[in-house]
């Protein structure tokens, strides 16, 4: 067993979705210390403990049947600090919107949230979603001197090919294991994402015109200095080690080898021409985004013992797919042909890549 201390410094804003969107029923926007604030608001908790008076005019705001009452009394009424599951820090386009659209009926103004730990609430990053993207990273490895025609619509047989197994049970990704990465307190930050195509405005708002805001990390870019810490192992007793297939037959634990070194190579090699190749065909031509990219590119650098990653949401057709089998459905148009993919991309606030990260493994014991 190989045990790796594992380090994630955040290059660029990233957003991973905790599986539910937020409405002004459940947070609100408060002004402390010259500064607004988004407070995740315990509203269970804090009509638990209404007092009889209240109670009187919160049952007369439901009898309103419209959002906007209740927004109305739970701010008039509720005290943010002491109610409150956390709090971070909000862009002046959120606080301007928030404004303009809390006495709205026809706005939800709805913020996707990142995933919190259940005790301290401090957000952190999946460990599968990090195994997901080195996973990627390596198949594509894999796959490039193995061009297995014919399959490229075939998915999980692809690796099946490439990995040299028939049963998922001999799936060498077995043998990793890798932890959350918690980050720290005041690591985010909610900011709008904005839609760029190149030859088009720089920031179009997401599809249907609805303004979506995202909890987001501060970055390297943001000139913050955000990590994240969790442990990598990597069992690699299971090598030449027997088990038993689905009809009981004898067979190799795992199909091959999964080393540190195999994970930083593919990661290298999947993700940092994925970057390059993002800048020179979207960010050289827009003005804002292209001094970020560049500092991406030039100013990050890489120890052996490092690598680039891309993880979370907006991190695009080109880095959740292989090389040389990416053939991603689309939506079909009105004369039944396959869309296109891969023209925009995904901005925070308009300027800045998403999901870019710096991978580091530091052996603890073997």
């Amino acid at each position: 067993m190989k045990r790796y201390k594992m380090t994630l410094t955040i290059l660029s804003p990233v957003h991973i979705g905790a599986g539910r969107q937020v409405d002004p029923l459940e947070y609100m926007v408060k002004k402390k210390d010259d500064y607004f604030w988004f407070y995740h608001l315990d509203t269970a908790r804090f009509l638990e403990n209404l007092t009889p008076p209240l109670r009187t005019q919160f049952d007369d705001a439901i009898k309103q049947a419209t959002p906007v009452y209740l927004r109305k009394f739970i701010t008039q009424h509720i005290d943010p600090e002491k109610y409150q599951l956390f709090q971070t820090t909000i862009s002046d386009e959120f606080v301007a919107a928030y404004r303009s659209s809390f006495a709205s009926m026809n706005n939800q103004l709805q913020v996707e949230l990142f995933p919190r730990n259940g005790l301290d609430r401090l957000p952190y990053l999946p460990g599968s979603s990090l195994k997901g993207a080195i996973r990627t990273a390596v198949v594509s490895s894999l796959a490039k001197p193995n061009n297995i025609e014919g399959d490229r619509d075939k998915g999980i047989w692809i690796e099946k090919k490439l990995f040299g197994y028939n049963d998922p049970k001999q799936d060498p990704f077995k043998m990793l294991r890798i932890t959350d990465a918690p980050l720290p307190d005041n690591a985010t930050f909610i900011d709008q994402t904005k839609i760029y195509k190149p030859n088009t405005k720089a920031g179009m708002p997401d599809p249907g015109g609805i303004k979506m805001f995202y909890e987001q990390c501060f970055s390297f870019l943001d000139d913050e200095e955000i990590t994240a810490e969790g442990i990598l192992e990597i069992n690699d007793d299971l090598i030449g080690k027997k088990g038993v297939d689905r009809r009981g037959n004898p067979v190799d634990a795992v199909s091959r080898s999964l080393s540190d070194e195999d994970i930083l190579r593919a990661c290298r090699e999947f993700y940092l021409p994925k970057m390059e190749a993002e800048h020179r065909e979207f960010y050289a031509s827009h003005h804002d985004a292209e001094p970020y990219s560049l500092a991406l590119l030039n100013k990050v650098k890489y120890a052996p013992n490092e690598c680039p990653i891309r993880i979370g949401r907006f991190c695009h057709v080109e880095c959740h797919t292989l090389d040389l089998y990416r053939n991603p459905k689309t939506r079909r148009n009105r004369n039944g042909r396959p869309l296109p993919w891969g023209t925009t991309r995904t901005l925070s606030a308009g300027t800045m890549p998403m999901g870019w990260a710096k991978l580091r493994l530091d052996l603890i014991r073997s």
